[in-house]
């Protein structure tokens, strides 16, 4: 069998067939190939505010309407309540003794909660990807989009007037002819293999090891009075010197979990045994093991020996990788959702002419080497949270501006993910992480930090007075205005007509 299109994606998971749909509205014949078969088990499944609102973008500049529903809570559940997803309004964090049950005292110097939106009708969601990808390969067929499952790709062949892909589908020999190919496998994926292409160092990234299931009658983590939002209704996570517990319910019933650990840590808890090494950890983090008395795993545990990568080349002539296969540091702070959406919109652009692969290569590049400095400058404190507390707020100062940015269309004050391009943030976070690493005094690197997010701090964070508690409050936005170059009418009327107010 062989096929013809403009443009190949391999891989069917959310970011492809994403990819696949844009290719089609700006006019090309599109074949997404697929090795497994949908609906299908997938790991990364926490959106945020930023990415929502680039699936939005995507909706509006694409004409794909049918996306727009998957972008808030409220409007998912009345649209498609038959796709699962969890309700999330935030992330929360609580910093764990290994072998003591957690504890705080009245400064909640143990915990960290920053909201993300001001109610659940506009909370953003977790991806239950089985249903979620699923749902969007149908929507990329109904729109024109040639859809091959259960293909295996064996090789890639590049020619001046296109590419041959050849392999096999159930069973029987199948080509494909395109013009150009986009990657969407993951990382270390099909492009990377095929092409025998080098691996790139990710700057402070260090080794780790992850392990994750999806479980059943998981009980609740504890609430307290006044909380900006309920606990457990957001992407919790349980850190630990030496690693981090995510937590994130589904409203079918089925919670997903897992830990990342560095690789020294990740061998001491044997967590390549899988069950027996989470069942390990649990016995260390006795609060935790009180949440998952009763939990009951649904499928085999999965254990990823080597998290972060990225590859040497992520374009060529005739091909290119979505962010996602391109590189990947962590699960910590729900970054891949964003990355791979503006990877999307920039490859857009680079079907078309609008940019060329060297920008999409220094911007993709760029902002997997960011993500990458904070998550080892976080890695390295998780032993001390107040240093990790302050990290994470570059985080969230950077995500709040650059999404205030954008919905008071003036992109051009946040052109990069986590502001790496920008002259003062970009910079100065990358000398905080650096010094992190170099074993800074903790005075030293907190003042850095509070100096560095002033100017950029729209949502009220690093104020003593909230007790690492951030409610989402319009006031920290109308006080802000001027940061944004703009006025506090104009944020009014944007917060209106995003029914944020």
């Amino acid at each position: 069998m062989e096929h013809e299109a403009d443009i190949a994606v391999v891989g069917g998971g959310f970011g492809g067939a994403l990819m696949a749909m844009v290719a089609r509205r700006l006019g090309s014949s599109v074949v997404l190939i697929e090795r497994g078969r949908h609906p299908r088990f997938a790991i990364g499944e926490s959106s945020t505010p930023l990415a929502n609102l680039f699936l939005q973008q995507i909706a509006e500049e694409y004409d794909l309407p049918q996306l727009l529903p998957l972008r808030r809570w409220g409007e998912w559940q009345r649209e498609h309540p038959e796709i699962g997803c969890g309700l999330k309004r935030g992330f929360s964090f609580f910093h764990h003794t290994l072998g003591q049950a957690f504890s705080d005292d009245e400064q909640r110097r143990n915990q960290l909660l920053v909201a993300a939106s001001p109610r659940d009708e506009v909370a953003d969601t977790h991806w239950f990807r089985a249903d979620f990808d699923h749902y969007l390969v149908q929507e990329a067929q109904r729109i024109g989009v040639d859809y091959f499952d259960q293909t295996e790709l064996a090789s890639f062949d590049e020619e001046p007037d296109g590419v041959t892909l050849g392999g096999q589908r159930n069973g029987e020999p199948v080509r494909f002819r395109a013009g150009f190919v986009i990657d969407a496998t993951g990382p270390r994926g099909w492009l990377y293999r095929t092409l025998g292409l080098a691996r790139r160092e990710l700057p402070l990234s260090p080794a780790t090891s992850g392990l994750f299931a999806h479980f059943k009658n998981v009980g609740a983590w504890p609430s307290a009075p006044g909380e900006p939002y309920p606990v457990e209704a957001a992407a919790v996570h349980h850190v630990f010197d030496g690693g981090w517990v995510w937590v994130l319910k589904f409203n079918n019933g089925i919670t997903s979990a897992g830990v990342a650990a560095t690789s020294e840590r990740a061998a001491k808890l044997g967590l390549p045994e899988g069950e027996p090494g989470w069942q390990r950890l649990l016995a260390k983090l006795p609060s935790l093991a009180e949440q998952f008395a009763g939990a009951e795993p649904v499928g085999e545990f999965v254990f990823a020996p080597e998290l972060s990568f990225a590859s040497g080349q992520i374009s060529g002539e005739r091909w290119a990788m979505l962010p996602s296969s391109a590189g990947f540091v962590d699960p910590l702070l729900s970054t891949g959702f964003p990355l791979t959406l503006l990877g999307i919109q920039r490859l857009g652009k680079l079907l078309v002419g609008g940019i060329d692969r060297a920008d999409y290569e220094r911007q993709t590049n760029g902002e997997l080497d960011q993500v990458a400095r904070l998550v080892g400058a976080l890695y390295a404190s998780m032993g001390d949270f107040e240093q990790f507390a302050a990290l994470a707020q570059l985080y969230f100062a950077a995500v709040s501006y650059s999404e205030t940015a954008h919905r008071l269309a003036k992109p051009e004050l946040a052109g990069s993910f986590l502001l790496c391009d920008h002259p003062e943030f970009g910079t100065a976070t990358r000398d905080i992480c650096e010094s992190v690493l170099r074993l800074a005094k903790r005075d030293e690197v907190l003042a850095k930090i509070r100096a560095v997010i002033e100017p950029f701090n729209v949502a009220g964070l690093a104020e003593p007075a909230k007790r690492n508690w951030y409610s989402v409050a319009s006031d920290d936005l109308f006080a802000s205005a001027a940061k944004l170059d703009s006025s506090e009418a104009a944020v009014r009327e944007m917060l209106l007509r995003e029914k944020l107010l």
